[in-house]
């Protein structure tokens, strides 16, 4: 899959400069943007039926991976070799001791994104990037077809295996392959999608 061309004249960021303009104001805590390849992005709104796809992916992922896993919302996933530092909607990491975030005691072992306007993004050059960063799985949620897409097998800075499953379909992520999850249990129901 080829990387996608960032347009010529922008000026890019390290990951230590992003989080120097944040210190100094430069981006407020009320800016969704995260850094992608040096370059800083806004984040597409959070719609409704987004923030309840979210809240409950990360509910089902904590209270079924409890004492094996920590899970974050919509937290900084530090990549500094690829000038990035993205934030999934959901990560799960190995280590479940909250305090080892962000640490070389625990590693991003599946990122999830839910799609609603983001779907292209997500789909290209998100799974790019969690792919060079060698994030074992990843996941997007995409709401508008309710459909759910799985990469996995990240070798040579792309994702091997791309699948997708609709509801009444389970799935187990490739890192806790007893915990199953109900596909139809990721969406919002359809009368929050169409709010």
């Amino acid at each position: 899959m080829a990387r996608v061309a960032e347009p010529a004249g922008l000026r890019q960021f390290t990951v230590d400069e992003y989080h120097r303009m944040a210190e100094a104001g430069i981006l407020g805590e009320d800016d969704r943007v995260e850094l992608i390849r040096g370059v800083i992005r806004n984040m597409s709104p959070i719609s409704r039926p987004h923030v309840i796809a979210t809240t409950r992916i990360r509910r089902l992922f904590a209270d079924g991976l409890a004492g094996r896993a920590s899970v974050f919302e919509q937290s900084p996933l530090h990549l500094e070799a690829l000038a990035s530092e993205p934030e999934p909607d959901v990560a799960v990491y190995s280590n479940p001791d909250l305090d080892t975030f962000g640490t070389a005691a625990t590693e991003p072992l599946l990122a999830i994104e839910v799609a609603d306007s983001s779907l292209s993004f997500d789909l290209k050059t998100k799974a790019e990037l969690y792919a060079e960063g060698r994030v074992p799985e990843y996941w997007v949620l995409d709401i508008q077809h309710r459909v759910l897409h799985v990469f996995g097998d990240p070798r040579d800075g792309a994702y091997r295996t791309h699948t997708t499953h609709e509801p009444g379909s389970r799935i187990a992520p490739v890192s806790w392959p007893d915990f199953e999850v109900d596909v139809d249990s990721l969406f919002p129901s359809e009368a929050a999608s169409s709010q």
